[in-house]
């Protein structure tokens, strides 16, 4: 195995809090040393350190990287999280991207999620605290967790995303932003967020009114009405390329995507995009869950002025703008407060 999946394993199959690299990273070369030294001394015999401790701990934590036909697989792997996004996920992806943008022998990449359940289950909830009542911090996180996603917009070479089931929050975001998608027969796509007293912050409040704007009204609903999108939906209104019975043959249809968009990658839309009016109810509900009309008015705001920029960089901005405002309301800290509780938000307060 790789240092990657002993560090994985360590957490999944042993139940440690965090890997044994994590722990040695944290722990620093010079403590290390110290504790393996005096291993050696009581057991003498068994391995030692080969090299550098940075050796060691240098190496993506929640992604597999494999190549079939050219074709550059990256698969987030953190099953634990329904493979949410981390920290350091975005970094990992993109500086994977980068890597395979430059080598000739890549033709493309697909981007999919570990196991069967999730591609994946959007950001780590954890990192809006700390933009609650700081906009400028909350305009920051989701121009930083954009960085992945600006960088495929730029690509000539094809990303195509392979939906292996549930795609929320930020991993919609991350699945509309590939050029291609396909996906299995299970997967679904939901953006919960104003659940949470939040709102889409990498572009889902944009980007999906822009690649398919006759849908609009659809985007409405699952952005203000947290609106569950199946796979078949998905596919009727043009965003899925190709539905597949099983996970080898979401991968072998991904690859052709990637082959068929070759030297062909589409952009998205520059101009303004005629779009159906996102408007704020009187009483707004997401099923039968109360929500909050001042997250909403902001949502609304982001979405409608998006859509009439004259351009897609200046959409964007009018979306971590907005994140940087819902993080400073009440709304944001009742939802995101009660998710992390595990118990129903009362906006009313």
């Amino acid at each position: 195995g790789t240092k990657s999946d002993l560090n994985f394993g360590s957490v999944i199959g042993l139940g440690f809090k965090k890997g044994v690299f994590d722990i040695m990273a944290e722990l620093g070369e010079s403590e290390v040393n110290r504790i393996a030294a005096n291993f050696d001394k009581e057991r003498p015999g068994f391995p030692q350190p080969k090299g550098p401790i940075s050796k060691y701990t240098d190496f993506p934590r929640d992604i597999l990287v494999d190549t079939k036909e050219g074709v550059r697989i990256i698969t987030i792997r953190r099953p634990q999280a329904a493979n949410a996004l981390g920290l350091g996920t975005c970094d990992e992806i993109l500086a994977e991207l980068k890597k395979g943008d430059q080598d000739p022998s890549v033709k493309g990449f697909v981007i999919t999620g570990y196991g069967t359940k999730a591609f994946c289950a959007g950001a780590d909830i954890g990192g809006f605290i700390a933009t609650f009542d700081n906009r400028e911090a909350g305009v920051a996180l989701a121009r930083g967790n954009s960085q992945v996603l600006h960088y495929i917009d730029r690509m000539n070479k094809p990303v195509v995303a392979a939906v292996n089931g549930l795609a929320m929050g930020g991993g919609v975001e991350l699945a509309i932003r590939c050029h291609a998608m396909v996906a299995d027969k299970g997967a679904f796509f939901q953006l919960p967020e104003i659940t949470l007293g939040i709102l889409p912050g990498m572009g889902g409040a944009v980007i999906p009114y822009r690649k398919w704007p006759h849908a609009s009204a659809t985007f409405n609903e699952m952005i203000g009405q947290n609106k569950r999108l199946t796979v078949q939906e998905a596919n009727e209104l043009g965003m899925i390329a190709k539905i597949t019975e099983n996970y080898p043959g979401m991968i072998e249809a991904a690859i052709d995507q990637v082959n068929a968009l070759a030297g062909n990658v589409p952009s998205i839309t520059e101009g303004p995009v005629s779009i159906t009016e996102f408007v704020v109810p009187e009483q707004p509900m997401a099923g039968k869950l109360p929500l909050s009309k001042e997250a909403l008015g902001i949502v609304a705001r982001v979405v409608n002025e998006a859509a009439a920029a004259d351009s897609l960089e200046a959409a964007l901005e009018i979306n971590y703008q907005g994140s940087g405002d819902i993080s400073c309301i009440a709304a944001s800290k009742e939802g995101v407060g009660a998710f992390l509780q595990k118990r129903k938000p009362d906006f009313s307060r």
